[in-house]
């Protein structure tokens, strides 16, 4: 074999060596990804059963029928798990409600709950999980502040801006998402009703308030 044979064999088995290396790789990273994943969904499901409090890192591998080990290489403890759950999954959500209100010709008060309301009911257990009593006080204000942020943007576009004159806009968001909060709370204990009905209800409540006759004193 001359020197060039030999220079180009040598090339050619570097080229397979590094294609193979980088195949075993990928492989390597859709596993890991994939593990990552069940760890994830296994968490969802511990938690939601459990509570945050109760649920161990034990229950998790259980569940993903994993070692504890192999938690530990994804996760550093349960809360990074817990919060990269919570993180992913409303991020996610967000989208899909942006996405979905986008859609529409206006991005109006009335097609941002509706919106809401159907994605929070479609994911209640994950929201049982960041709203629920005991929950951790930083992912509940996660929760409340993607719900604001997308109301507040709703009071921005508004077509007459006058109409919201003398309201604080941040304040007012706040205002409606405890109201849209309470609803899909609500859901933690009963299904009905469903989100379409729990919207017209928040909406109604909203356009039109309460009944003027609870405001005044009756003798």
């Amino acid at each position: 074999m001359t020197f060039h044979s030999k220079l180009n064999y040598n090339s050619v088995m570097n080229e397979d060596s590094k294609t193979e290396l980088t195949i075993r790789q990928h492989r390597g990273a859709r596993r890991r990804a994939k593990t990552r994943a069940d760890l994830l969904a296994a968490a969802r499901k511990v938690f939601a059963k459990k509570g945050y409090h109760d649920a161990s890192i034990l229950d998790i591998t259980e569940a993903a029928d994993v070692g504890v080990g192999t938690f530990y290489l994804h996760f550093a403890d349960k809360d990074e798990a817990f919060n990269t759950l919570i993180d992913e999954v409303f991020h996610i959500l967000e989208e899909q409600v942006i996405t979905e209100v986008r859609s529409h010709e206006a991005i109006t008060l009335t097609v941002t709950v509706h919106s809401i309301f159907r994605h929070a009911y479609a994911q209640r257990d994950l929201f049982s999980i960041a709203l629920a009593s005991g929950a951790q006080v930083s992912r509940t204000i996660r929760v409340e502040d993607t719900i604001a942020g997308g109301l507040i943007r709703v009071f921005e576009q508004v077509p007459q801006p006058e109409d919201l004159q003398g309201y604080d806009i941040q304040l007012l968001a706040r205002l409606v998402t405890g109201v849209i909060a309470q609803g899909i709370i609500w859901w933690f204990d009963q299904d009905e009703p469903g989100p379409e009905e729990m919207a017209n209800n928040v909406l109604a409540l909203l356009a039109h308030g309460l009944p003027a006759s609870l405001f005044t004193h009756n003798n």
